[in-house]
């Protein structure tokens, strides 16, 4: 079997992530699969794990201290990766990253001009936070990129935004391939009663509840305080009974002390359950009566469709999502996206929800992705790597 890698430069393991669960599943029946990542705060070393048809490779360094200098920390990475490749001599090496920076992508062809490797990258995000319309700066730095973009063998994106953005700037398009979020249906099938939910977890059986969840960095919690904000502009009887809840982890304390100072000026009541298991995410989200999605309105944004917005899709709950194209790709009732800049159009979206659940009319519809078409969607891929090997594309 050809050897394949899949470099995320921390490494990840089974559970994790549904996506790559499924994705080295399914590579695993074509391919040997090699996931390599890096481990600081241990003497240098290298092992070796095997978990069925995957091989895990992780070096163990000692770059704690470097874990904010970013391109340091990065760069001290190559070397290892350039030996690994040279000891196994993969036919095709997966990169992921968040944020393709340049410095990475120009030693990724340095060493692809060396060993002859097929470049595929696992793109989710393009250009940092910058807004959906691009200054001039910004096109200049995209430009940049793009050139290191068409060396690529393929790019596999999240979204049709992230594909047609890419197309736009002419990459071709039998490079691009959507591979779509995965979110195990089986997780969120079990259905338990919300009265009974709301009293295990200490929720007032007769709110009205929305709740969030996730990873609070910088921008999804600028994003939060100006969702909070916007209940000052509704009266204090919509706000009766009625409370978000968030669930998770903040990049910083004071994030979530402050989205509950913020909620006070305004009359919202904010409660912070901390953080949660995936085993229990589902037990949470059905404890609410709609779950929110929201983001800042920028290029970011619309190029990554997080994980979580695909677990509240099967979760089933009602969402109320912040209006961006590719939350468009799954719910087009107006009722149920707002405008994340305009806090007139974030209370009316409120008061309108709380008006239906009050009337018990609340009626939420998105296109759900089958778990078949995902599950085959992942086997094409395998089909268009088959095709690479023998240089068909």
């Amino acid at each position: 079997m050809r050897r394949l890698f899949y470099v995320s430069f921390w490494g990840t393991r089974k559970g994790w992530f549904d996506r790559l669960d499924l994705l080295f599943d399914n590579l695993g029946k074509d391919f040997e699969i090699y996931d390599v990542g890096f481990l600081h705060n241990h003497a240098f070393k290298m092992i070796i794990k095997k978990d069925n048809n995957i091989k895990y490779i992780r070096f163990l360094l000692r770059f704690k201290i470097l874990e904010s200098k970013i391109i340091i920390n990065q760069l001290f990475r190559f070397p290892f990766l350039i030996y690994i490749i040279a000891k196994f001599r993969p036919f095709a090496i997966i990169f992921f990253s968040n944020a393709i920076l340049l410095y990475i992508l120009t030693i990724i062809f340095k060493i692809n001009k060396l060993f002859n490797f097929k470049v595929i990258l696992d793109l989710d995000e393009f250009g940092g936070k910058e807004e959906e319309i691009r200054n001039i700066i910004n096109k200049i730095y995209d430009k940049v990129i793009i050139r290191f973009l068409r060396f690529s063998n393929l790019i596999l994106v999240l979204n049709n935004f992230a594909m047609n953005f890419l197309k736009s700037y002419g990459i071709e398009d039998s490079k691009l391939f959507v591979l779509p979020q995965f979110v195990d249906p089986n997780r969120f099938r079990s259905h338990v009663n919300k009265e009974e939910l709301r009293k295990k977890l200490g929720l007032n059986k007769d709110e009205i509840i929305i709740m969030t969840s996730g990873v609070f960095r910088a921008g999804n919690y600028s994003a939060m305080l100006k969702f909070i904000r916007a209940f000052a502009r509704i009266d204090s009887e919509y706000k009766k009974n009625f409370s978000l809840v968030i669930i998770g982890v903040a990049h910083r304390k004071e994030f979530i002390t402050r989205l509950i100072e913020e909620g006070n000026k305004v009359g919202l009541k904010v409660r912070y359950l901390g953080p949660y298991s995936k085993e229990m995410l589902n037990y949470y989200l059905r404890a609410s009566d709609i779950v929110l999605f929201l983001s800042l309105k920028n290029l970011g944004s619309c190029f990554n469709t997080p994980i979580r917005f695909f677990e509240y899709l099967m979760s089933g709950m009602p969402i109320l999502a912040v209006d961006l194209p590719n939350v468009r790709e799954y719910i087009e009732d107006e009722n149920f996206l707002l405008d994340i800049d305009n806090e007139e159009d974030i209370s009316n979206k409120i008061k309108n929800l709380i008006n239906l659940i009050r009337e018990n009319k609340l009626d939420f519809k998105a296109k759900i992705p089958s778990e078949l078409d995902l599950k085959n969607t992942y086997l094409k891929l395998n089909k268009k790597l088959i095709d690479m090997t023998y240089d068909k594309i």
